[in-house]
């Protein structure tokens, strides 16, 4: 018998975000529709209901959206950027994330060095400068965390960021982040080629991470590391926080 995750490859088997995101392990349900798909999961953290469809028929999408929806209530969704505007209102997030997904196939690395280190998981400074940042979502102590990277300048942290393990075996950067007072002198670059670096040290098989979709800066800084722009997308809860 097929798995879950079994399903959604064979249906959309050249698409990234099913084959280095999704596990599983965490799908409650599944709805395939040609090559349009829909899952459901339920957060660790927050005990939410996500539904995410994959497709670029509007159609389709709110077919695969209106059966996951008779499962299981629905808290959150996630559509492909193309058909978030024409979603109907019960499955359109008023307060939507909008995010892009880029890879790096670590066999197209060329040899590189860095002057990011190895940091102690525990580093105080750490929290310090994801302060200033409006996207990093993984913290010191979070779990799964496989390492962190910065650059120090005499006793200060300027930059930093972090490996997550990803249940698929790529490699997962995020949190990466620079202290306003940094910015401009390449440093994020730094940390992740650190990132990067030991990721393939390690053989993992792909290299990914996430970013709102209108940042330009790092958009051109993962651009000039090799990373492509393999898919944009709209992400937030049907019922707006606070209401």
């Amino acid at each position: 018998m097929s798995s879950a995750s079994d399903l959604l490859v064979a249906a959309r088997p050249d698409d990234p975000f099913i084959r280095w995101r999704v596990t599983g392990d965490d799908l409650v349900a599944v709805q395939v529709e040609g090559d349009h798909v829909g899952w459901l999961r339920v957060s660790q953290q927050s005990g939410e209901v996500w539904a995410t469809t994959l497709g670029s028929d509007p159609a389709r999408v709110k077919a695969i959206l209106t059966a996951l929806a008779t499962m299981m209530p629905i808290d959150g969704v996630t559509v492909e950027e193309s058909v978030f505007l024409h979603l109907p209102p019960v499955f359109m997030s008023p307060d939507p994330r909008h995010w892009c997904l880029w890879t790096l196939d670590p066999t197209t690395v060329d040899e590189r060095d860095s002057t990011a280190t190895i940091l102690a998981p525990d580093d105080h400074r750490i929290s310090g400068v994801l302060a200033h940042s409006d996207s990093a979502h993984v913290f010191p102590g979070a779990t799964g965390i496989e390492r962190w990277c910065g650059v120090v300048q005499g006793e200060a942290l300027l930059s930093v960021g972090a490996q997550v393990k990803s249940a698929t075996g790529a490699a997962h950067l995020v949190s990466i982040c620079t202290h306003p007072s940094a910015r401009g002198a390449g440093l994020a670059g730094e940390v992740c080629n650190a990132l990067i670096i030991k990721a393939i040290s390690n053989q993992v098989p792909m290299i990914f991470l996430e970013m709102y979709a209108g940042n330009e800066s790092g958009r051109r800084l993962y651009s000039s590391l090799g990373f492509s722009e393999v898919g944009v997308y709209r992400s937030g809860l049907l019922i707006a926080t606070g209401t």
